[in-house]
């Protein structure tokens, strides 16, 4: 497969404190790779740094062979909290990246109009943020992150206020439409569980700056179930 978005020797440092050095991430083209590690190890700081919010001291970010090193824009990045304005309707909260593009707000409301029941939120559309569940909140934040960008999206615990029960629910949906839609998807996780289900490929931070990489390929439905889900489990957690 063809690396769609590539990041190669990526160096941070926040004044004499090294983040990382030296870093490579690779994602291709319908892929889902996760940034696994416990907090603080640097793994929003590394994401920053992919959609170019922010610029590393060493290395360059490319997005289909384009160098986007600190140009944001380029990515959509739906960051911990879903950040819905609870004064639109949630039809307007997922349309308003694109109005606030230039796209006329009819034709953004039409658009976005357009993928409500591909989502699961057909009907909600004039509902406000307040009367969705954490669930539907979600997924609805996730639709907003998918129309401002078809080709990446980055994930930053898009799942981690969610109870047990609805977390692993909304990863298999999420599965389901990456698929469907043949997403390229980097995620932010601290669990372990979450980085196995939803990543072809985990890219581990530890202490030791230097990522530890494993390839995961075709995974059973069941994968969760599997004796190599409980030895893979145990080789992260030695890792780490």
């Amino acid at each position: 497969m063809n690396n769609i978005l590539s990041a190669k020797g990526i160096a941070k440092a926040f004044d004499d404190k090294v983040i990382f050095r030296g870093l490579d991430v690779d994602l291709s083209e319908g892929q889902t790779v996760a940034l696994l590690g416990p907090s603080g190890i640097g793994k929003t700081t590394l994401m920053n740094i992919l959609s170019g919010v922010m610029t590393p001291d060493e290395g360059r970010v490319t997005l289909c062979g384009e160098d986007i090193t600190g140009k944001p824009g380029h990515i959509s990045y739906m960051q911990q909290k879903d950040l819905l304005l609870p004064y639109y309707t949630v039809l307007y909260n997922v349309a308003l990246p694109l109005i606030i593009k230039g796209e006329s707000k009819k034709e953004a409301l039409k658009k976005a109009g357009g993928y409500f029941e591909f989502f699961g939120l057909a009907g909600y559309e004039d509902k406000y943020p307040k009367e969705l569940s954490g669930g539907m909140r979600q997924r609805a934040a996730l639709l907003r992150t998918y129309i401002q960008s078809r080709k990446v999206v980055l994930l930053d615990e898009p799942f981690g206020a969610l109870d047990a029960v609805t977390r692993r629910k909304m990863q298999k949906w999420y599965l389901g439409i990456a698929k469907e839609l043949e997403l390229s998807t980097v995620v932010i996780t601290h669990d372990t569980d979450e980085a196995l289900i939803l990543a072809d490929r985990i890219y581990i931070m530890g202490e030791g700056k230097e990522l530890d990489v494993i390839e995961l390929k075709d995974k059973p439905s069941d994968f969760e179930l599997t004796e190599e889900f409980i030895k893979l489990k145990k080789q992260i957690v030695s890792y780490l």
